[in-house]
């Protein structure tokens, strides 16, 4: 097996084909995908309601989930093939994954959130702290917050400092979940407008999932889950 930590470079950065999730126990497939591809550096939006089985599909594109048929492939690795430490590995190396909550720890400052990622993933610790507080000053999180607990900042600066640690080490594919919902409009915007700054530079798919279709004009493509996902079917 190649190095978890140096992605195929020829390789789509998604590809999957006949992919099957359903719960254990459950007979009905959540999620029943028969082909999709997402092409390096592709930036896609996926749109979809609560309930559509958008963020189990996001699940499994993080590896945090393996199908229970059908093949997935993530920068030309099967995810299915790999173990849970394995999986764990390549995660940390090569994509950059932002949850609705956030995840950040509530005690540690900005600043160390970021640096978790550069602590978990592969790329050399050398000059991470002062990667790290560029990336936050890119954020718009000038160096007075780099020190302040998350516990004590507010949703906006959250969510800024969960796409900075996202980034960290480089990824080559950015996984991001409704990261706008608790936006209005016009910080929304400013929001994406932030986002593709951060991207301009960098060789890096994203799949953003949201169920605002609004949001769709700034992506390269955009689909909805609706017209990937046959699930509900028996297995």
């Amino acid at each position: 097996m190649r190095t978890l930590t140096i992605p195929d470079s020829t390789a789509d950065a998604i590809s999957l084909s006949h992919l099957g999730y359903s719960y254990p126990g459950d007979q009905f497939a959540v999620l029943n995908i028969p082909a999709w591809r997402v092409e390096r550096n592709e930036r896609v939006f996926l749109q979809g309601e609560s309930g559509s089985g958008k963020s189990t599909l996001l699940s499994l594109l993080a590896g945090l989930s393996v199908p229970t048929q059908g093949s997935l492939q993530i920068l030309g690795y099967d995810i299915a093939n790999l173990t849970a430490r394995q999986r764990d590995r390549f995660r940390a190396a090569n994509l950059g994954v932002v949850f609705q909550q956030f995840n950040l720890i509530p005690y540690l400052s900005a600043l160390d959130n970021v640096l978790l990622a550069a602590r978990f993933g592969s790329a050399s610790t050398a000059g991470a702290r002062q990667r790290a507080a560029t990336l936050l000053e890119r954020m718009n999180l000038q160096s007075a917050l780099h020190h302040r607990p998350a516990s004590q900042m507010s949703i906006g600066q959250q969510q800024r400092v969960a796409i900075a640690r996202a980034l960290m080490n480089n990824p080559s594919l950015l996984l991001i979940d409704e990261p706008t919902s608790a936006l209005d409009h016009v910080n929304r915007d400013a929001f994406l407008a932030l986002l593709f700054d951060m991207l301009s530079d960098q060789e890096c798919a994203m799949v953003f999932v949201s169920h605002d279709p609004a949001l769709g004009t700034f992506f390269d493509s955009q689909i909805r889950i609706a017209e990937l996902n046959h699930g509900g079917v028996l297995i």
